[in-house]
C-alpha cells in the first residue's frame, strides 16, 4: 500500500490557495512518479484516485459521470480553483468524487462514505488477514499475472462488518436481494479503469442459534461494472482479472452523535488538489480592485472581534479570581459554600483536558460546579497526577463521550479513561466526568471506566475476545445493565482461580478443540459457562458461580457480592 504523498506547502488534509502555489506541477508529476513506480492496484489497497490518475496520464478515457446531482463537497473544492465538475474528463471526475468520500449508487446518486478510526479513502480495502481473523473462509482464484485473488466464501454479515472500515450513507438499490457479486474481494488488472459504484448485498441467512432466519445488509463498493462480478463461490473466467470489492457498514447503523465523534468524513488529499489546481485551473474573472473594500472590512471585523474577545477574557479573569484558589490555603468562596462543600487548599495548579474552554456552555454561573469537584473534594487530595506524565500508546475503549487508554505512568502500565478531543463537547459530559472522578476515589471498585454506557446498543458484531468475558443476555442483543458487569466479575474470577482465559479447555463433542463461534453458541444456550479448579475455595467458587448464573436476575447486587467476599452471609 502506498501512502498519499506530502507536498511542500500543504497537509495531507488540507491544501489553502497560497498552500498550492509552492507546488508545481513539474514536482507533482516527480513525486508521483516515484511513487507511481511502486504502486500497484491489485486490491490490497483503495488508492481508487491514484490508479485514475495513473491511467489518465497514459490517455486512457471513460465515459463522464451522469450524477443527479453533484455533491456541495465536490463543487467547493472545485470552485476555489474555478473549477467546472462538467468540464472534468470522466476518470478525473471518479478521482475528485472517490478521495472527497463518495461513490456512486444504481440510481446515479452520489454517496456519502465515511471513514472508521484514522483510516482514509486510501487504504478502506479489508486485507486478507482481517478476513480470516473473524473466521471467514475465501475462494482463491488464479489471475494472468500470477497473482493469487481472494473472494469471500463463508462470512455472514456480521462477521465481515467486524473489520469494515467505512461507513456509507442509504441509498435506494432495487436489485438488492437479488444481486449475487461478492461482498469482498482483491486482486485486479493492474492497468485497469476502477469504477466506484456501490451496491446493496442483502441476504437473509438461517442461523438455528440466534432464533433461525438472520437478514443481512452490507454494503459494498465495486470497481468493475456488474457484469463482470462473478457469482458466489465461482472465480472470474479464464484469463479474466478479479476485482476490488470494499464492504462498508450502513449508515443507519450509527446515530448522529456517533458519526460526529468516532468517524471521519473525508475532505480530499492534498496531492489530488495539487493535480487539480496545475492541470484543470481556469483562470478567474475576479476584478482584483474589489480586493481593496474586502480587506479593508475583513481588518474591521477582525478588530472588533479582538475587542470583544480581550474584554470576555477580562471578565473571566476577575470571576475567576473571585474564588481565592491559590498555594497559600486560600479556600473556596460564593457557590463553594452555597452548596455546603467543604473547602480545601490547592497547592498545584489542575490541568483540564478533553473539552473546549471556548464552549458557550461553560460561561454560565453552574459552570464552576466541575471546579469545585476537582479543588474541592477531599477524596482527590494526594491524588492528582501531572497530565504530562501520562504516555499514551494504544486506544483500548472509545464511546460516545470518552475513550479509554493503555498508557505508562512513570515506568507502570496502567488503563486511563479520559473525554474525547471533540471541539463541540457539551459541558455535562464534563461535569459528569468530574463526578465519576470523584466517586471513583470513594473506595476501590472493579470498574469499566463506564465506557459502556457510553455506547450505542450493539448485537453481536464484535467477533470474539471481549464476548467472552460478556454476558449471554448482552450477545443476545439485550440492553447492558449493572448484571452483565456482574458475569464479567465472574469470569475474572474463574481466571483468577484457573490462571486460564476463558473457555481455554473447551473441546467438541469430537475431542477437539472448540471454535469460538462454537463457544460462543454454547454459552448463548447457557449450557457452557467458565469453571473453577479443585482447590478452589468454597466461598470464591460460590461466589463466581453465583456471578455466572444464566439468568440476570439470579446474579448477585454488588453489595451482596462484598458482603459475601468479607464473610458476612
Amino acid at each position: 500500500m502506498v501512502a498519499t504523498p506530502r507536498f511542500a506547502g500543504g497537509s495531507s488534509h488540507d491544501l489553502g490557495m497560497e498552500d498550492a502555489d509552492t507546488i508545481t506541477f513539474r514536482s507533482l508529476e516527480a513525486t508521483s512518479s516515484s511513487s507511481n513506480s511502486s504502486f500497484v492496484f491489485d486490491g490490497t489497497n483503495s488508492d481508487i484516485a491514484r490508479q485514475l490518475y495513473i491511467r489518465h496520464k497514459v490517455g486512457d478515457t471513460h465515459d463522464q459521470v451522469k450524477l443527479n446531482e453533484v455533491p456541495a463537497a465536490v463543487t467547493n473544492r472545485l470552485d476555489a480553483f474555478n473549477i467546472d465538475f462538467s468540464d472534468l474528463p470522466g476518470l478525473v471526475q471518479r478521482a475528485v468524487l472517490w478521495d472527497t468520500g463518495f461513490a456512486i449508487s444504481p440510481s446515479n446518486d452520489a454517496v456519502q462514505i465515511w471513514t472508521m478510526e484514522n483510516y482514509t479513502m486510501a487504504d478502506i480495502a479489508v486485507p486478507k488477514n482481517d478476513v480470516v481473523s473473524v473466521d471467514c473462509t475465501y475462494l482463491n482464484c488464479s489471475q494472468p499475472n500470477g497473482v493469487t485473488a481472494h473472494y469471500a466464501q463463508y462470512c455472514t454479515g456480521w462477521q465481515m462488518l467486524n473489520v469494515s472500515r467505512c461507513v456509507a450513507d442509504l441509498f435506494e438499490d432495487a436489485g438488492a436481494g437479488t444481486y449475487l457479486g461478492m461482498m469482498w474481494s482483491t486482486g485486479g488488472n493492474p492497468d485497469m479503469v476502477p469504477l466506484i459504484r456501490l451496491r446493496d448485498h442483502t441476504w437473509s441467512e438461517n442461523i438455528p442459534q440466534f432464533g433461525g432466519n438472520i437478514t443481512f445488509s452490507v454494503y459494498v463498493v465495486h470497481t468493475v461494472p456488474s457484469a463482470d462480478d462473478p457469482a458466489w463461490n465461482t472465480c472470474p473466467t479464464s484469463k479474466s482479472y478479479a476485482s476490488l470489492t470494499v464492504p462498508c457498514h450502513r449508515r443507519d447503523e450509527y446515530s448522529d452523535e456517533d458519526i460526529a465523534a468516532n468517524l471521519t468524513k473525508p475532505v480530499g488529499s492534498a496531492w489530488v488538489t495539487a493535480w487539480l489546481k496545475e492541470e484543470f485551473v481556469q483562470e478567474s474573472s475576479f476584478d482584483e480592485i474589489l480586493l481593496i473594500p474586502i480587506l479593508l472590512s475583513v481588518v474591521v471585523v477582525l478588530g472588533l472581534c479582538c475587542f470583544c474577545w480581550l474584554r470576555r477574557a477580562n471578565i473571566q479573569v476577575k470571576q475567576f479570581s473571585s474564588l481565592k484558589v491559590g498555594s497559600t490555603g486560600d479556600t473556596l468562596r460564593d457557590s463553594t459554600q452555597e452548596q455546603g462543600l467543604r473547602p480545601t487548599s490547592m497547592t498545584n495548579p489542575v490541568s483540564f483536558q478533553g473539552a473546549s474552554s471556548s464552549s458557550s456552555d461553560y460561561d454560565s454561573p453552574g459552570s464552576s460546579k466541575t471546579l469545585k469537584i476537582l479543588v474541592g473534594s477531599g477524596e482527590l487530595q494526594g491524588k492528582r497526577i501531572p497530565y504530562e506524565s501520562l504516555v499514551f500508546e494504544r486506544l483500548v475503549s472509545k464511546g460516545a463521550s470518552g475513550e479509554v487508554w493503555v498508557s505508562e505512568l512513570n515506568g507502570q502500565k496502567v488503563a486511563i479513561k479520559r473525554l474525547l478531543k471533540a471541539k463541540d463537547q457539551k459541558a455535562e459530559n464534563v461535569q459528569a466526568f468530574a463526578e465519576e472522578i470523584q466517586l471513583t476515589a470513594l473506595e476501590p471498585k472493579l470498574i469499566d471506566f463506564g465506557v459502556s454506557r457510553g455506547l450505542v446498543d450493539l448485537t453481536m458484531t464484535g467477533g470474539v475476545g471481549t464476548p467472552y468475558w460478556t454476558a449471554p443476555e448482552v450477545l443476545e442483543g439485550n440492553r447492558y445493565t449493572e448484571k452483565a458487569d456482574i458475569y464479567s466479575f465472574g469470569v475474572v474470577l474463574s481466571e483468577l482461580d484457573t490462571y486460564k482465559t476463558p473457555y481455554a479447555d473447551a473441546v467438541t463433542e469430537g475431542g477437539s478443540k472448540a471454535r469460538p463461534f462454537q463457544i460462543l453458541q454454547e454459552v448463548l444456550a447457557g449450557t457452557l459457562r467458565p469453571g473453577f479448579s479443585e482447590e478452589c475455595p468454597p466461598r470464591i467458587l460460590r461466589v463466581g458461580s453465583a456471578s455466572l448464573s444464566i439468568d440476570p436476575l439470579s446474579r448477585p447486587t454488588a453489595q451482596e457480592l462484598v458482603q459475601e467476599l468479607q464473610g458476612n452471609m
